[in-house]
């Protein structure tokens, strides 16, 4: 009697992927995450800088996490399915390119500057920061002249901050604007306050709290008009009234 073959599939066609949820970028995550889809269960193979333990995919989503990484951008990994016949996905699925900031942000300056004198009691407050930053993360006070938010000014120490008129405005996300609320006081010294609250775009927080150390002193001069026989007095918001 003829010999009968086992039943047999010649299987020729390579599994799709496709790239669901990218690597988030900036991060400080040095394993991050990252999300393809197959058609077909295989084994996973990376190449360029990234590799991981999960070397298995299943039909639909797969989430990885990649081995630890150095901080960097990368812009190389790809991945690739080959699945139980041989078939392995062609061209290698690209992932996104991506950079790992594990580097803690600083305050590179302010205006007006430690130590600076004669500053106009009408002068904007502005921090310049290392690196961009979650402007989420750079608040201040417009309510009240409590100390809250991650950028303060005061004149006593912070017992109590000066009122800004709105959020800080930033048009880079490194140099951050406030205006305060009123004029600030004619020869006084005030110190500029930046809280660990404030972080990077990578989620990274300012390692400690920066302070000015002698702070900036506003003019002493009060303005008058010219040939006004008026005589002039300072207001408790700072302004003058001849």
């Amino acid at each position: 009697s003829p010999l009968s073959v086992t039943q047999f599939i010649i299987d020729t066609t390579a599994p799709t992927v496709e790239e669901e949820t990218a690597v988030t970028t900036p991060s400080n995550d040095t394993t991050p995450r990252y999300t393809f889809s197959s058609n077909e269960a295989g084994t996973i193979s990376y190449g360029g800088s990234c590799s991981s333990s999960d070397n298995s995919s299943s039909v639909g989503n797969n989430s990885i996490d990649f081995n630890t990484l150095d901080e960097g951008s990368y812009s190389n990994c790809t991945i690739r399915v080959t699945d139980s016949a041989g078939n392995t996905s062609s061209p290698p699925l690209s992932v996104n390119t991506f950079i790992i900031d594990t580097t803690a942000p600083t305050v590179s300056s302010t205006s007006p500057t430690d130590n600076q004198s004669s500053v106009s009691v009408s002068d904007n407050i502005s921090v310049t920061f290392s690196e961009s930053m979650d402007n989420t993360s750079v608040t201040t006070n417009t309510s009240n002249t409590t100390c809250s938010g991650s950028l303060q000014l005061s004149s006593d120490s912070f017992s109590t901050c000066v009122q800004m008129s709105s959020s800080p405005s930033s048009s880079d996300n490194l140099t951050f604007t406030v205006t305060p609320s009123l004029k600030m006081f004619y020869s006084a010294t005030y110190k500029i306050r930046v809280t660990t609250t404030a972080e990077d775009s990578a989620g990274n927080n300012i390692a400690s709290q920066y302070t000015q150390t002698d702070g900036f002193k506003t003019t002493i001069t009060i303005p008058t008009t010219a040939g006004s026989a008026h005589s002039c007095f300072m207001l408790d918001n700072g302004s003058v009234k001849c």
